[in-house]
């Protein structure tokens, strides 16, 4: 036997590194970068609550709710679309879904939260639609959507989509 290591040292250190080994996570030891961002910097996963914010955007959407979806977004929210069209707050944002006369189907595909500055309030969540639109129950388009939205203390401030056709 190891005459330094005795029974009582051994057992301590087995101690230590079970509890050690056994301690959650912080958020902060969780903060690993991948990537960059426009301005440069690193890209680290941004918050949950940015991301449930969208499920919840995309449940009021879904239901045709347009007061609940209203007030997800801030008054000052700039929203661009594929399209090129440009909308400033959520009534003109609104009028512009309530304008669509294609019967709309899609499933929620995906969606993560992405943060280009940890110094800085707010985060990215990116998120892909499966759509297909039809006029009289004749289908009229297949295509992807995806979604950014730039959102700060749960609301979202900038939005804009793209669109890609897809073969039916």
């Amino acid at each position: 036997m190891n005459p330094y290591l005795t029974p009582l040292k051994a057992s301590a250190f087995a101690l230590c590194v079970v509890l050690f080994s056994c301690t959650p996570p912080t958020e902060s030891s969780l903060r690993t970068s991948s990537g960059f961002s426009p301005a440069g910097g690193p890209v680290h996963f941004g918050s949950e609550a940015s991301v449930q914010l969208v499920k919840d955007i995309d449940a009021a959407w879904a239901s045709e709710d347009m007061e609940q979806l209203a007030s997800f977004f801030a008054d000052t929210c700039v929203f661009e679309w594929h399209d090129g069209n440009r909308y400033e707050g959520p009534k003109a944002f609104i009028g512009r879904i309530m304008e669509d006369t294609l019967d709309n189907e899609w499933d929620f595909q995906w969606a993560y939260s992405v943060d280009d500055n940890v110094e800085e309030p707010g985060d990215w969540v990116h998120a892909g639609f499966d759509v297909i639109s039809s006029k009289d129950s004749v289908e009229v388009e297949h295509a992807w959507y995806q979604e950014w939205y730039y959102i700060e203390e749960g609301k979202v401030l900038y939005w804009y989509n793209m669109k890609g056709t897809r073969p039916s």
